[in-house]
C-alpha cells in the first residue's frame, strides 16, 4: 500500500512515522495523518495522496519526511530533510511531498552523514498530518541535553513551536523536576502557567516510559489539550553534569550553553549564503541564526555562536551531535566578535571569550 494510515505506521514507514503511530495507538494525542511509504517510486501516488487528504479534512497540513535514517538513538538527522507548513491545495500537498522525498541527497543531508559517518538515506517516506492550530509550542527534553540532570526542560513560543525547532527565536525556558518548575527564562510574562508545565512534562515522561529512553518531543498547546507533534530518542546525552571550571582570557559574551565543552578558533561573522566562502575549516561560526543549508559550515566549524536559539533548537542538536561547543542566544554576537579575532567558546556554561595561549578543544 502507497498510503499508510498514521495509525498503523510500522518500521518501514521510518522512525518518525512509526513513533508518531506507536503513540495513536498508546492513547497520546497526535494529529491525524497518513504515511506515503514510497513517495518518488509510485506512479499512483497523487492520486492516493488526494484522496488521503479529502478523508483528512479541509487542513491546512504538515508534510514532513520519514527516512530510515531519522530520528535514531545516535544520529537525528535533526532538520535535514525538508519540512513544509501550512498547504492546503492538493496540488501543494503533493509537491511538498516531492521535496521532502528528494531532500535526502541535499547538500545539508550529506554534509550531516558524512560528519556523523553515514549514508545519506536514498529516499524517505512522507507524512502528511492535519496542522494543530496552538497558542504556545515548542520542544521538550526528558533530560538535560548539557548537563545530564534528570528534569525536563522544556523550551515554548507564541504560536508555532516552528521557531524553537528552528532557532529563529530565543524561546522562554522552564526546567521541571518532580513538582517543582523553575523559569530558567521567559520575556516579560510567561507563555506557560506552573500547572502547564507541569503537565506538559508530566506528558514527557509519559512518552519517555512508552519508548523506555529519554525522549525529544515536539509538542503544541491548543485549548485544554496537548498534542504530540513528534518524539525521537535524545542523541548525545551527557551521562552527567561536568566539572565547573573558569574560562580563561576576557569574557565577551554570555548565552545559552547549548552543547558542552571548549574550543578556541578564529571568529568568522557569517550573514548568508554568500559568506560561506570565507569559512575555513577550525573557524568558530558566528552568526543571527543557522539553518538546515548551514550544515556545511556546522560540519566544518570547530565551535558556534548564534544570536538566537535554544538548547532544544535544530543548530543546538547537530552541534551536540558533531561533538562542538555551542553557545546560542549570544545577543549581539555578530557585532561584539571581530572577524578573525580568535576567540575561546564555552558550550558547557554558555561563554564566549578572548582565547589565552594555544587553547584547543576539550
Amino acid at each position: 500500500m502507497p498510503i499508510v494510515p498514521l495509525l498503523d505506521a510500522s518500521e518501514r514507514c521510518g522512525a518518525k512515522a512509526r513513533n508518531l503511530g506507536l503513540l495513536l495507538r498508546a492513547g497520546f494525542r497526535v494529529p491525524a495523518g497518513f504515511v506515503i511509504s514510497d513517495p518518488l517510486g509510485d506512479p499512483g501516488r497523487d492520486r492516493d495522496i488526494d484522496v488521503g487528504l479529502r478523508r483528512l479534512g479541509p487542513g491546512p497540513f504538515a508534510v514532513r519526511s520519514s527516512a530510515l535514517a531519522e530520528d535514531g538513538v545516535e544520529s537525528s538527522f535533526a532538520g535535514q530533510l525538508a519540512t513544509t507548513l501550512g498547504v492546503t491545495t492538493s496540488a501543494e500537498v503533493i509537491e511538498a511531498v516531492h521535496r521532502s522525498a528528494a531532500s535526502c541527497s541535499s547538500p545539508e543531508a550529506v554534509a550531516y552523514a558524512a560528519r556523523t559517518d553515514r549514508e545519506a538515506p536514498a529516499s524517505a517516506a512522507v507524512i502528511v498530518q492535519v496542522m494543530v492550530q496552538p497558542e504556545t509550542a515548542g520542544v521538550m527534553f526528558t533530560r538535560h541535553p548539557v548537563t545530564g540532570a534528570e528534569h525536563v526542560v522544556i523550551e515554548a513560543a507564541r504560536g508555532l513551536g516552528e521557531a524553537v525547532v528552528a532557532g529563529t527565536v530565543t524561546p522562554e525556558a522552564y526546567l521541571v523536576d518532580g513538582v517543582h518548575v523553575q523559569v530558567a527564562r521567559h520575556w516579560g510574562g510567561q507563555l506557560l502557567t506552573t500547572a502547564q508545565a507541569l503537565a506538559v512534562a508530566a506528558l514527557g515522561r509519559d512518552v519517555e516510559s512508552l519508548f523506555g529512553r529519554p525522549q525529544d518531543i515536539e509538542w503544541a498547546i491548543a485549548g485544554d489539550d496537548i498534542w504530540v507533534l513528534q518524539a525521537r530518542p535524545i542523541t548525545t546525552a551527557p551521562s552527567a553534569a561536568p566539572p565547573v571550571r573558569a574560562m580563561p582570557g576576557e569574557m565577551l559574551l554570555t548565552g545559552v550553553a547549548a552543547s558542552p565543552g571548549t574550543a578556541a578558533g578564529p571568529a568568522r561573522i557569517i550573514g548568508s549564503l554568500d559568506d560561506f566562502a570565507r569559512f575555513r575549516p577550525g573557524d568558530v561560526l558566528v552568526c543571527r541564526t543557522t539553518s538546515p543549508a548551514w550544515t556545511p559550515l556546522l560540519a566544518r566549524a570547530c565551535a558556534v555562536v548564534t544570536e538566537t536559539g535554544g538548547m532544544l533548537a535544530h543548530a543546538a542538536i547537530v552541534a551536540r551531535e558533531f561533538g562542538i561547543p555551542a553557545v546560542l542566544a549570544a545577543a549581539g554576537a555578530m557585532t561584539t566578535l571581530t572577524e578573525g579575532r580568535r576567540v575561546r567558546v564555552d558550550g558547557t556554561h554558555g561563554h564566549v571569550g578572548t582565547a589565552t595561549g594555544n587553547a584547543g578543544r576539550s
